[in-house]
């Protein structure tokens, strides 16, 4: 009898190396995407970058302890103007994108970096947090061919944090199967004290981490043979890795009928009154295409 190996998806998976000063995670996304993308009818390239925007804010996200939002953006003068995924503490992620149709079919097939879809622009994260007035927010220029570049960079320049990414996609022209994987590596911070030659160590074993990193396949990472778990040892198995339990990643927008009035009802009677077609008011949400209908009078009272 033949047994099929079933790939475990839509999760974050925490994993630390003590014998190097690094934390990491890794995630595998399917059916999670597969849900956002089925509310719109993106080309191929927009999926491909989503995709990998969402994979990304998923695998960042969980570095952080909070209650609320996190938000990964980047927006740009491109033909591909704006990409926005955000996730809860929960796990419940959503992302849309915005475009320049007729641009983005000028654009070759293949190209060669991220600047001639987006343009000049900007990468940016949020941190919105539960009965927090002030939000936390990095933003820098987009700086690099592909996107993990730009984030390497970001780190860089923002939080001075060093960090190794990789990011895969199954996404070809010919398939709607939507899987992608991203792995991530951050170095911690130095203990103070620490003899030069435990500095030397430590930096040569960032430097190895980085090199294990870079080794990653995207057929390594999106197969349907290797668990994520076996991926990790395959890849860190000298490093003592320590993995920890998965967390879970779901498609879920935050939208309601609740939410869109009160935001309504911050509008004054006279742009209420111009929002009005044919007797409603309309709203439809960007991230998941649905449709909310408002009676004007039940805004104004």
């Amino acid at each position: 009898m033949a047994f099929v190996m079933i790939l475990e998806t839509d999760f974050v998976l925490p994993f630390q190396l003590d014998k190097a000063p690094v934390r990491g995670r890794l995630v595998r996304l399917k059916h999670s995407v597969e849900e956002i993308l089925k509310h719109h009818q993106y080309p191929s390239l927009v999926n491909l970058l989503l995709k990998e925007l969402i994979a990304l804010c998923a695998t960042l996200a969980n570095f952080f302890k909070f209650e609320g939002v996190f938000t990964l953006q980047v927006s740009g003068d491109g033909p591909l103007r704006l990409m926005v995924a955000d996730i809860t503490h929960t796990g419940e992620i959503r992302a849309c994108a915005k475009y320049d149709e007729e641009k983005l079919a000028k654009l070759s097939p293949s190209p060669s970096s991220i600047q001639q879809i987006v343009g000049t622009g900007y990468i940016a994260f949020t941190l919105d947090q539960r009965n927090v007035e002030d939000r936390y927010q990095g933003i820098v220029e987009l700086s690099g061919t592909t996107l993990s570049e730009c984030l390497h960079h970001f780190f860089r320049q923002s939080d001075q944090l060093e960090t190794g990414i990789v990011v895969f996609s199954n996404e070809t022209e010919i398939t709607t199967d939507h899987l992608v994987g991203a792995l991530i590596i951050q170095r911690m911070p130095t203990p103070p004290g620490l003899s030069f030659e435990e500095l030397e160590n430590e930096n040569d074993a960032w430097l190895r981490s980085l090199s294990i990193l870079g080794t990653t396949t995207a057929h390594e990472m999106l197969s349907t043979r290797l668990s994520a778990q076996d991926l990790l040892y395959r890849l860190f198995w000298e490093e003592d890795i320590r993995i920890f339990p998965s967390r879970p990643v779901k498609a879920q927008c935050h939208c309601s009928k609740d939410r869109v009035t009160q935001m309504l009802r911050t509008f004054s009677p006279t742009d209420i009154q111009e929002m009005v077609q044919d007797g409603k008011i309309s709203v439809t949400c960007e991230f998941c295409n649905q449709k909310y209908t408002f009676e004007p009078k039940s805004l104004l009272a």
